[in-house]
Parts: C-alpha cells; sequence; structure tokens
C-alpha cells in the first residue's frame, strides 16, 4: 500500500470561489492560489489583438497584456509550443472495412469543472488524463471558453496527431442572449471588412490553438454577416498557412440541409471552388444519431464536394445507441462520428469508479479502451454491434462497456510516429500519486498532461507472433501502481509461453538516418533474485521484417535498465512497428516495463533554457510549491511572425524541472513537461533551514543531449512568518470547488453529528450548521476514538436534513462511506471489513446510483464494526466521505469529490498483538540518481537569487520591500492597478474590500494578501 500526499487543487482566480478566510494560514507572501485566467476574456483578447494588429502587429505586447490584467505567467501555461505534424496515411488501417477518411470528433470536457484552473497542472493525482488519442482527431474542450483551454492538454493531443478546440462558445437554446458575440464578430472597419477576423486567427495561432467551438441553438449563424465571417475566417487561415484550422458547430439541427448547408458546411464559390464554413456536428435524435446521416452526406458532397467535416452527434449519456445505423449505406460510411457528454466532466470520468484512487485510475483506462478497442481490449477481437447491453456500469459480472463493439469498428486508428529515430517513451499518462525518476520518489503527487507520453496506436494489439491471430496470454494495461520516470507504467501479466505473444504497440514511419541503432529498456518484477524476463524488444523494418532482441535476465525487485543492443538495423532502414514480445515460461508472469527508447547515433544540440520565473505558492516552515515558467534562447520559423516557437524548431523534446537544496545540494528531477511553464506542488523540506533551488533545461530531440540548467534560488520567507506544514498525509477529501451546484453543497450537505459506542473512549460531534470555508471538509481529528485491538464500535451519523426545503439537495443525494487506516500506512484500503477482515479498511457504504437516499438524512446511518485483532496500534484515523450519487467516480477517500461533504476524526488503536498490520509500500526505496547530463556542472551558468518581496498596509498606505514590479487585483480577479519599482502606495482610491497583490523581484514572484477598511 502507498502513502499519498495530496495538495490543494489549483483555484481558478486569485480571490478563488472560496472565502478569504480560508487562506489564512498560508504565509503573508504566499498563496494557495495558482492561476488567475480572469482576463482571459473572449472580447478583452479579441480586442487586445484587433489593437496590434491596427498597429501592424499579430500579437500584444507585454505591457499590453498586463495594462488588460493578463500575466505572463498564466499566458505561459495557455500557450502551446508543440506543433501538430499530421498523422500517417491510414490505408494499411488495420480494420480495413473502415472508411480511411472518417474521423472522430471528441465534443467532450477535460478534466472537472468549468474554466479557469481545470485541466491546468496541479496536485491532484486523482484527475482526468484521457490517453485515447490514437482514435481522435478533434478534441472539443467543452469546459473552457474561448482562448482559455490548458496548452497541457493541447501538448498533449498534438503529440498524439490531434486537434484541439481553444474552448466553446454557448448559444442555448434556453440562453441565446442578446446577440452581443453576433453583433462583436460582425463589426467592421471602415474599409468593409470584419473588424476581428483577421484577430482571432492571430490570437488563435499565437496560443496554438486549432480553432473554435460552437453549442448554437439558435439560428443567427446563418445570417449573412456571420457566415461570411466563419468563410473568412477558414480564407485567412489558409492564407496564413495554419492549414488546420477549424470552426466546429452543434446546432438543433438533426440533418444537413440544403438550406442551411451553406450556413453549416460551405459552398463552392463563384470561381467553383469548394469555401467551408465550419464542421458541422448533427445534432442527435432523442440522443441518438441522426436517421438523416445519408441524406447530410449527400447534401454535403453537393454543397462542396466532400463529408470532411461532417459528423453524426450522439449524447453518450448512455451508450445504447443505434450503432449499426453508422454503416446502412456508403454514404452514411462517410460521415464522422462525434461524441458528446458533459459540460463540466467527460462522461467516461463521470461514470468511471474503483475501490481506491490507484483503482479508479486503471479502471478509468480499462473504460477507455473498451469504449475505443472494443469490449475486449483488442481491436482484432471486438464485440459484434449491439444496440443494447452497452452498459456503463458492471452488470451481470461483465464489467462496463464490455460487450461494446468499440468505435474502432468505425474510425481507423491513427498515428503522428514518423520522420527520423528516436522514439521513446516512459508510458507516462500525465499524473502521479508521486513523482519517480529512475523508480526512486523524488516529488508529491502531479498531474500534467504535457507530460503524457505519446500512447499507443493500438490498445491492445496483442497477436500471436508475427501473425494477426489474437492472442489472450498476456494482457498489457496501463498502471499507477509503480514507474520508472513519471507517475505511470506499462504492466504485462499473464502466461508467458514457448511460443512467444507480441504486443504492437506503435505504428510508426521512422527513418534510420545513422548506424549503431539500439534501445534502452527499464523493467521491474516482484520476483527475488535473479530471472529471465522472458521480454524481447520487438520491431519490424521496410528491409527486414520483425526483428527481436531480448533484454535477458532481471536481477531483482528493483528497476533495472539496459541498453539493447540493434545494430542489425541498418542506416536507410525504415522502422514501421515497435513492439514487445513476450515468451518463455511462467504461468505467473508479472512485469513492469517504464521504459521503452528506440534511438541510434545521432546528435543534436537543443536550445538553451532562459528567463526561468518561480512564483511562490503555499510556503510553510517546511514546504513550498512553485509556479514555474520560462523562455527558450531561440527565434521562431513557421509562425515568426506570431512569435511562436516550435519546439522541435529549437531541437527540443521537452523540459526538465529540477531541484536542489543549495548551491552544492544533490540534484533530483522533480517534473517533465513539454510545454514553458509547470507547476510543482508540495516540495517537501528536509529542515527549516533548506535553501530551495529550482531549475529548468531542455532536452533535445535526440534524448541524450541536455541544455545547461538555469537555476533560481528562492529565498525563504522569515520563518516567523511561516505556517507550520498542514497534516495532508491522509490525502485531502474536499469539494471540486468548480463542479456545478457547489454553491448549494455548501448550504445543505452536511453532517451535523457523529456518535460512537463502545469505545474506550467516544467520538461525540455537533456542528450547528453547514462549514464555513467553502471546501466541504472538516478537519475534527480533535476528537479521537480511543478504541482497542478486536473492539466493537457502533458508530451513528446524522445528516442535516432538507425534507422540508422548497428546493432540497442534500446529502440525500449521495453516496456515504468511512473508512479506518488500519496498518499504519497513512491511506485507505477500501475493502469492507466485514467482507475482507484480512484487508478491509472500509466500514460501511450507503446510496443509490443516481438517485435519493432519503434515509441518510431523515434516519440517519448506524454501523458496527469491529476493530480487527491484528490492527496497527498507534494513531489513526476516520475518514467520512458522501459524493454525489450521479458521479461515481468520485466517491474515494481521497481526492475531490463532487458537490460532496468529508470529516475526519482521530483515532488511537492499543493492543498487545505483536502480529500487526504492516504497511506495504512496493516502490524502490532509498535516494534517486541525479539526472544524466549533468556532468558535473551543477550549479550551470545562471543563478538568480532574490530578497523576498513584501507588501504591508500602515497607515493607509501600501510600503513595499524588494518588489521591482507589483500588481493589486480586486476581489473578483480585476487588474486594479500595475505598479513598477513600488515604494509606497496611497489605499485612498481604493474601495473597501479584499486585495491580493502580486509582486515580482528579479525572477521570484510572490503574493500577499490585504484588507482596506
Amino acid at each position: 500500500m502507498k502513502k499519498t500526499i495530496f495538495t490543494i487543487f489549483a483555484l481558478a482566480s486569485l480571490t478563488a470561489t472560496i472565502p478569504a478566510s480560508a487562506q489564512d494560514n498560508l504565509s503573508p507572501t504566499a498563496t494557495e492560489d495558482v492561476y488567475d485566467f480572469s482576463g482571459f476574456n473572449d472580447e478583452t483578447l479579441l480586442e487586445l489583438f484587433y489593437t496590434a494588429w491596427e498597429d501592424g502587429r499579430n500579437y500584444p505586447t507585454e505591457a499590453e497584456f498586463e495594462a488588460a490584467g493578463i500575466q505572463q505567467s498564466d499566458i505561459a501555461f495557455i500557450r502551446s509550443h508543440v506543433r501538430n505534424k499530421g498523422i500517417l496515411d491510414r490505408a494499411d488501417r488495420l480494420i480495413t472495412d473502415t472508411y480511411e477518411a472518417r474521423n472522430l470528433w471528441m465534443n467532450i470536457p477535460m478534466d472537472s469543472g468549468k474554466d479557469g484552473a481545470v485541466g491546468h497542472p496541479n496536485s491532484t493525482f486523482e484527475s482526468d488524463v484521457f490517453s485515447m488519442w490514437n482514435y481522435t482527431n478533434l478534441f472539443g474542450s467543452w469546459n473552457h471558453g474561448l482562448f482559455s483551454a490548458p496548452a497541457a492538454w493541447t501538448d498533449a493531443a498534438h503529440k498524439n496527431g490531434t486537434d484541439l478546440f481553444a474552448g466553446i462558445k454557448f448559444f442555448e437554446s434556453w440562453n441565446t442572449g442578446d446577440g452581443t458575440w453576433v453583433n462583436f464578430v460582425t463589426a467592421k472597419n471602415a474599409d468593409g471588412t470584419y473588424k476581428y477576423l483577421e484577430p482571432m486567427i492571430n490570437c488563435l495561432m499565437y496560443f496554438g490553438y486549432d480553432g473554435i467551438n460552437y453549442n448554437w441553438e439558435d439560428t443567427n449563424y446563418s445570417q449573412t454577416d456571420v457566415v461570411a465571417f466563419h468563410k473568412g475566417l477558414y480564407a485567412k487561415a489558409a492564407e496564413k498557412g495554419f492549414d488546420n484550422f477549424h470552426i466546429g458547430i452543434y446546432t438543433s439541427a438533426s440533418a444537413l440541409t440544403t438550406y442551411y448547408s451553406n450556413a453549416l458546411f460551405g459552398n463552392y464559390d463563384s470561381d467553383g471552388n469548394p469555401s467551408r464554413t465550419a464542421e458541422l456536428m448533427l445534432n442527435y435524435s432523442s440522443g441518438d444519431f441522426s436517421y438523416q446521416m445519408s441524406t447530410s452526406a449527400k447534401n454535403a458532397i453537393t454543397a462542396m464536394g466532400t463529408t470532411d467535416g461532417l459528423y453524426a452527434g450522439v449524447w453518450i449519456v448512455s451508450m445504447n445507441r443505434g450503432w449499426n445505423r453508422l454503416n446502412t449505406d456508403d454514404y452514411a460510411k462517410q460521415v464522422g462520428l462525434c461524441l458528446w457528454g458533459e459540460h463540466s466532466m467527460s462522461r467516461f470520468w463521470s461514470y468511471n469508479s474503483g475501490s481506491d484512487s490507484y483503482d479508479a485510475q486503471s479502471n478509468y483506462q480499462a473504460l477507455l479502451e473498451r469504449a475505443f478497442s472494443g469490449g475486449n481490449r483488442n481491436p482484432l477481437t471486438r464485440p459484434a454491434v449491439s444496440s443494447t447491453g452497452n452498459n456503463w456500469e458492471e452488470e451481470d459480472g461483465k464489467k462496463p462497456l464490455e460487450t461494446f463493439a468499440g468505435l474502432a469498428t468505425w474510425i481507423p486508428e491513427r498515428t503522428s510516429i514518423f520522420g527520423d529515430l528516436p522514439f521513446g517513451t516512459n508510458f507516462n499518462l500525465g499524473n502521479g500519486d508521486r513523482y519517480l525518476y529512475k523508480g526512486k520518489k523524488t516529488a508529491e503527487s502531479w498531474y500534467n498532461m504535457a507530460n503524457q507520453d505519446r500512447v499507443p496506436t493500438y490498445r491492445w494489439l496483442v497477436v500471436e507472433p508475427g501473425t494477426e491471430t489474437v492472442s489472450t496470454d498476456i494482457q498489457p494495461e496501463f498502471t499507477p501502481l509503480d514507474a520508472y520516470t513519471g507517475g505511470t507504467s506499462l504492466l504485462l501479466s499473464g502466461a508467458a509461453v514457448t511460443t512467444g505473444t507480441d504486443i504492437v504497440l506503435y505504428k510508426t514511419q521512422l527513418n534510420v538516418s545513422t548506424g549503431g541503432v539500439y534501445a534502452k529498456v527499464a523493467v521491474k518484477n516482484g520476483k527475488e533474485g535473479v530471472n529471465p524476463s522472458c521480454l524481447y524488444v520487438l520491431v519490424k523494418t521496410t528491409n527486414q521484417g520483425w526483428v527481436e532482441a531480448p533484454y535477458g535476465d532481471v536481477s531483482g525487485n528493483t528497476w533495472e535498465e539496459k541498453t539493447i543492443d540493434l545494430s542489425s538495423i541498418a542506416q536507410g532502414d525504415v522502422i514501421e512497428r515497435i513492439g514487445l514480445r513476450v515468451k518463455g515460461s511462467d504461468d505467473a508472469y508479472k512485469l513492469y516495463v517504464g521504459k521503452l527508447e528506440i534511438n541510434d547515433g545521432v546528435k543534436t544540440t537543443p536550445a538553451g533554457v532562459k528567463n526561468v520565473n518561480v512564483e511562490v505558492k503555499e510556503e510553510t516552515k517546511t514546504s513550498l510549491s512553485a509556479k514555474i515558467y520560462w523562455d527558450v534562447d531561440a527565434s521562431a520559423v513557421t509562425r515568426a511572425d506570431h512569435d511562436l516557437l516550435y519546439n522541435d524548431e529549437a531541437n527540443i523534446d521537452h523540459f526538465e524541472i529540477l531541484y536542489k537544496n543549495g548551491e552544492e545540494g544533490r540534484v533530483s528531477e522533480v517534473g517533465r513537461t513539454t510545454t514553458w511553464a509547470t507547476y510543482i506542488g508540495n516540495i517537501q523540506f528536509e529542515s527549516v533551514d533548506d535553501e530551495p533551488y529550482i531549475g529548468v533545461r531542455s532536452v533535445s530531440t535526440d534524448l541524450k543531449t541536455y541544455s545547461p540548467v538555469e537555476w533560481v534560488a528562492l529565498s525563504r520567507a522569515d520563518q516567523d512568518m511561516l505556517p507550520e506544514a498542514e497534516d495532508n498525509s491522509y490525502g485531502i477529501s474536499q469539494m471540486d470547488p468548480t463542479c456545478d451546484g457547489a454553491d448549494i453543497a455548501r448550504e445543505q450537505r452536511y453532517v451535523t453529528d457523529v456518535s460512537s459506542e463502545g469505545a474506550d473512549y467516544n467520538i461525540d460531534y455537533h456542528a450547528d450548521g453547514p462549514q464555513t470555508d467553502g471546501t466541504q471538509y472538516v478537519d475534527a481529528t480533535d476528537h479521537v476514538m480511543k478504541v482497542q485491538q478486536g473492539q466493537t464500535v457502533t458508530l451513528t451519523i446524522k445528516c442535516y436534513d432538507t425534507t422540508n426545503l422548497s428546493k432540497t439537495d442534500g446529502l440525500r443525494y449521495c453516496f456515504g462511506g468511512g473508512w479506518i487506516d488500519l496498518d499504519g500506512s497513512g491511506t485507505f484500503n477500501p475493502d469492507p471489513i466485514d467482507e475482507n477482515p484480512e484487508e478491509g479498511e472500509r466500514l460501511f457504504v450507503v446510496g443509490t446510483l443516481r438517485a435519493a437516499t432519503p434515509s441518510i438524512e431523515t434516519e440517519g446511518i448506524t454501523t458496527t464494526f469491529t476493530i480487527p485483532e491484528d490492527a496497527h496500534t498507534g494513531k489513526s484515523r476516520l475518514r467520512i466521505v458522501f459524493a454525489d450519487a450521479w458521479f461515481a467516480g468520485s466517491f474515494l477517500p481521497t481526492g475531490l469529490t463532487q458537490k460532496g461533504f468529508s470529516i475526519d476524526f482521530g483515532v488511537e488503536i492499543s493492543g498487545d498483538n505483536p502480529d500487526q498490520r504492516q504497511a506495504v509500500d512496493n516502490h524502490d526505496t532509498g535516494v534517486a540518481d541525479e539526472p544524466e547530463g549533468l556532468d558535473g556542472d551543477v550549479n550551470a551558468i545562471d543563478v538568480v537569487k532574490a530578497e523576498v518581496s513584501q507588501a504591508t498596509l500602515v497607515d493607509g498606505n501600501i510600503n513595499f520591500q524588494n518588489a521591482e514590479k507589483a500588481w493589486i487585483y480586486s476581489v473578483d480577479g480585476t487588474l486594479v492597478s500595475y505598479l513598477n519599482a513600488p515604494t509606497s502606495v496611497s489605499t485612498t482610491n481604493l474601495a473597501k474590500g479584499i486585495y491580493i497583490i502580486k509582486m515580482k523581484n528579479q525572477n521570484v514572484l510572490r503574493s500577499t494578501k490585504i484588507a482596506v477598511k
């Protein structure tokens, strides 16, 4: 069992959505709020880009952004520097009866919540790491406004040849508004051209997005000027070489008619050339696919000579849909698929569930695989197409979507792995309960989709050697249980057989540009002593066909990396497939694979990193979180006019984030990313005297050459100013502050009484009202239940009763459960004690899926349990969690709940039984290796050390120390004032209220809070 430390989810703005009192335990020069996207208003941004355009520029200056309240520190998390280079031809697709050009548009949200910090790097391991880009052409970014989707998700999409929308604009049937947007975008210059047409294209090109998304349920999209504006966007994008530009639109119409074909799709212009207006998702019929796919396809061909950009929509609140209608004739086969659901959380994420955070993460990937590759998780052996039985939840012993035919039945697989060697992966999904470097822990819980490796082309193509005959001997899966570098790895389990089993992972077209081809592979098994790995690197080349190379023996149960000779693959050959072969004799085969790299003698120098800036977050006496952003010392080429330098233009594959204690301290890698910004949460110090240094370096596209490290030394605030670190050893359990219905949950969803009977010392807790700081978490660990091994306890919980309220949304609409840590691990094993007394830590579960359970409020909850005789003695914890019954995936003992409530109580277990439960952690132990390529130059070339910035309110004046720049924000996140080299500023012109002040000194930023009375 693993011990996990979680930190507070990165909130959406400097002032966030919770009362200011929630941050009173922070240092006066730090804040737990990470991002401020309040300035990323659609119209504000377009006005900025219009002003720049009027001045002959394609993008605003830094000063212009700052004047609008948009910080470079937040822009860095929006801009993607990863080029979408496209995909390989799909003519040799695995399932030959699919239509080659058929595409999939996943019109779903990312992560959980709306706008703001959703999807951006944070410290919450239990987050959405969507990974089925290998079938996805377009991704909807449904829960972000225009121009604010996270660069981390854009990077993940682009690595795999998927285009990603900048966000969505809503014109729903009940909220069509006053036409403000229509009037805005159709405004014209004096010469009759559309005012915001080129600025919008410039905005998208500057940030690295691929287009905009509309949910447009009135008919203003058909206005002449709106149609002309949209056509003009496509034309301007083509003129600028922005070839993957898209406008996605979803209207109330379930068919493309001849009347609306020009407004919603396009037509031939006066010169006979196709003129695109939008790419259309046909609305569904009662949630199901349109019955008019064939007619719509014919109308699309008549209008513009193609069905490319025409998608049949389906609402995935249910997967029992008319899938057999997708191939009714040759016209229907040409229509793409668009899966929709929902506004703030993907149905795949909300329907997922698990017994604990790790189980839920594994289940999520398996659920995605059954949805995309088919219920057997192998696209070569898919269940029959059916419109029934495709259940989101486990039913009749069948796993969720186990009987579903899979989207691979209609959509050919995609891959963007082509060009020259090398290729490398750590099988990272983009999150981890800890950050590991070469198997050993270097940092705490993390989430960053920009650290997601390119995903396997086939999930999972498992066959008999060199054939397309399905094998079930080995089952591959992504796992969060261990990793080599990052947070996840590939787990191979099953039976190793002498004839072998092939796991074909990647379709490629990689040129061998030099000799000396080799593979680097890292594996780990659970067996003691020297054992055969039964593992072979598997490569198919144009000239040699399949080539296998053995890994050889493994020498124990820790991570081990080897270099494997592939020199038989000659210069000029082309690698077409990359995989692994398991061949041997082991009926209980289980092997983790944490690295697979295929490389040759190529060597390329990456551009260096410069201007590293660090914002201090969540500082305590013994910990600190950091928001980091930087520049690259190279010039843009493809988008030079938009100041967007692609990583590959600078010979950069990714960046490494490094940490050391003191100038001569030991260096650790604590994160990786492809974006030019990241967040490292909850950096733990050895003592209060630590001297933290954060460094960034670039890693070459050759995967073996590094730039020098640029270091930033972080001066600590005075220890007297710093609070003690909070005890989150058990992980947080709080409500997602951005979830729908959070406000009413804060009013109605809470526990009023908790009591126990039968313990040596019982709990007696009472609350007269809801929890006050907005987190929906109550720390009641000062109420301690003292209990002995073998003792039977009755626990009674009473919840606020909403029966007589006019609008009820109380805990009756939740799942509820309780856990006790019985092995001293600092985590909660979720198995019920009464069902599994050897391992279980879950006390009870109540609630009904997607239904109310009124007795939770009217009668309360009473449960009796026995502390096992072998329970670990000492301090422990009781946790009670409620989470909305419509979102089973958030009902876990740790993480962010949907409209939930959580409360912790202290527990002390006593007893004389010497055979006590012991926490088990199978991760490698010890101090991690220093990163490769430092070459003894630990201090590198640049060390920036800045004194701590401070701002104090004295006699109506804000007095500054060590502040080169300062920004004052109001409670709603609006920029009130920008100050250059401030010393003292009067508050006379400030209204009464709370203000956040951000200060910068050299390359370090800090924040403080003042109250003007």
